[in-house]
Parts: structure tokens; C-alpha cells; sequence
């Protein structure tokens, strides 16, 4: 039996605390998806609370499908009749753990917890323990206590995976025993000002070396690799990222795509790393699936 989803990517440029904002930036991305007749829509790692430590992103913090943040992704997915996957901050006893919401239009949810928090992102607090070793700074998760609330869209099993938890060891492999067959990557950190350009910078034809950078980054799009691992294990994939300056520390450099089971790449958001055209960006494709 084949089914189809047609999916929407969207980087938004979401700020530390700002719910209302954020979600008001998310409904336009599903407005947008709506209309080109998407059933889900996935925005990137803490996007409905705003990413990173700060102390009024960590007010956000909401409990599981009780909370603002909730309320307003339900009413988005309700309105718009699609699924909708947002990131935000939840409580763990006096812990803040990075979360994020999948929340279908008749309420229900699921919600998937970051393994892997950076040291960054301290007091944010992973979701199960870690070993440490001279390998990364990050931490490790002990074999077999992975915790991936694999859930269906269509029918289709699929697992929302946040930033760093890419690099659990043998990741594809393990999502693979629990039959997903749609990865989703959300990600969110990457970058400062001082990473970005200014077109003021870019339009000086002797600035031959920030043209080059220019050109390599645009026409990259993380992570790479995921053409034939799609094309090996039948699994299609789609990621994005945040983008846009978040007032504080962050700028983001927004990215994504959506790759087909056999490899094909559907759509790719290279990103837009000039400062001045940093904006809400949105991307579409209709994935097809043997189940």
C-alpha cells in the first residue's frame, strides 16, 4: 500500500520569551502550508519559547499539553486541519528540559525530549543521563536508554530528533529498529552576528574572499550524507533550523530540507545568512511511502 504526506519545513525567526510572537510567526507558516494543501508542518528546535538558556525562555516553561504554548499550537492545528511540531522548555521536577510538541488538529500530542543538551544550553537539562569521555563535550547516552516517542502521521511512523542528539551513536540504526520511517531533524544554535554578512559587504566585488565563503555556504545544506542513507533504509527525512537575530546572542542561520525515501531531494533551504534578508522561510513537498 502507498500513502503520501505533504509536508511543510518553515525556519522562523522566534525571540527568547516571546510566546505570543512566536506562535503568531508559526500560524503564518501554516497558513502559508495550508494553502498549498500541507498535513504537517514542522518549525525548528524551541521555536514556539525561543532558543537558548536565557532567564525568559526559562519562564516559558509549560508542562506537557497544559500550557499556552500548547493551547496556541492546538488551535493552529485545528484551524489549519495539519499537524504541527514546535520546540519549547518543560519542566522536570526543578529541571527545564528542551522539548518539542507534534499536536494534531483534534488535540492530541506527542512529545519528544532532547537527550544531548550542550554546555550552552546549561541550566537547560538533558533527558536521560550521560557518560562524558575526551571524544565531546557534550555527553554521551548510555546504550539502550534512548527515549524516542515514535508516533504516526497517515499511518507513517515518525520521530522528531532535537540538534545534538544527531549524534547519538548509531542513531539511524536504532530509529530503524523501531520502524520510523520519517526523521525529523529540528535544530537551533548556530551562529553569532559576527557569522553573518551584510550586503553592504557582499556588493564590494573586492571582497573576493567573503564572496567565496558566501557561495560555499549557500550552497550547502546540513546534514550532508542523508541523500543515500534515504535512498539505503527507505526513509525519508526533513530538517530546519532557526534563522534571524534573537535580540541577545544568537543569530541563526536557517536551513533545511526534505528528502524522499528513494533519495530523491525534494526541497532545500540553503539558509540566508545576510542579515538585512533574514525572514520567515517556508518550504513544501509531498513524500511518498511504501507501507
Amino acid at each position: 500500500m502507498q500513502t503520501s504526506l505533504k509536508m511543510a519545513i518553515a525556519s522562523v525567526p522566534s525571540l527568547p520569551g516571546d510566546v505570543e510572537g512566536n506562535l503568531n510567526k508559526i500560524e503564518q507558516a501554516a497558513r502559508e502550508a495550508a494553502r498549498v494543501g500541507c498535513e504537517f508542518l514542522l518549525t525548528p528546535e524551541m521555536s514556539a519559547s525561543g532558543y537558548g538558556s536565557y532567564p525568559e525562555v526559562l519562564k516559558t516553561a509549560e508542562c506537557a499539553g497544559d500550557g499556552p504554548i500548547y493551547r496556541g499550537l492546538a488551535k493552529i492545528a485545528s484551524a489549519y486541519g495539519m499537524a504541527v511540531a514546535a520546540g519549547f522548555a518543560e519542566p522536570d521536577g526543578d529541571r527545564r528540559l528542551i522539548s518539542h510538541y507534534c499536536v494534531f488538529p483534534d488535540g492530541r500530542f506527542n512529545v519528544t525530549r532532547k537527550h544531548r543538551v550542550t554546555p550552552a544550553e546549561f541550566p537547560l537539562s538533558p533527558a536521560v543521563r550521560l557518560y562524558y569521555d575526551d571524544t565531546e563535550e557534550i555527553g554521551h547516552v548510555y546504550e539502550g536508554e534512548e527515549k524516542f516517542n515514535v508516533f504516526t502521521v497517515k499511518g507513517i511512523p515518525c520521530a522528531i530528533v532535537i540538534c545534538a542528539d544527531w549524534g547519538i551513536k548509531n542513531l539511524l540504526d536504532k530509529l530503524q529498529r523501531l520502524g520510523v520511517r520519517l526523521i525529523m531533524l529540528v535544530t537551533g544554535a548556530g551562529g553569532t552576528k559576527d557569522d553573518r554578512y551584510s550586503l553592504e559587504a557582499l556588493r564590494d566585488p573586492k571582497n573576493t574572499v567573503l564572496r567565496e565563503k558566501y557561495l560555499k555556504e549557500m550552497g550547502h545544506c546540513a546534514p550532508d550524507g542523508m541523500l543515500f542513507e534515504c535512498m539505503d533504509r527507505n526513509m525519508a527525512f526533513a530538517c530546519c533550523n532557526l534563522i534571524g537575530d534573537d535580540g541577545k546572542k544568537y543569530c541563526h542561520g536557517g536551513s533545511g530540507k526534505i528528502v524522499n525515501c528513494d533519495g530523491e531531494l525534494l526541497y532545500t533551504m540553503p539558509g540566508i545568512p545576510v542579515i538585512e534578508k533574514m525572514r520567515t522561510t517556508c518550504g513544501f513537498a509531498e513524500l511518498k511511502f511504501e507501507l
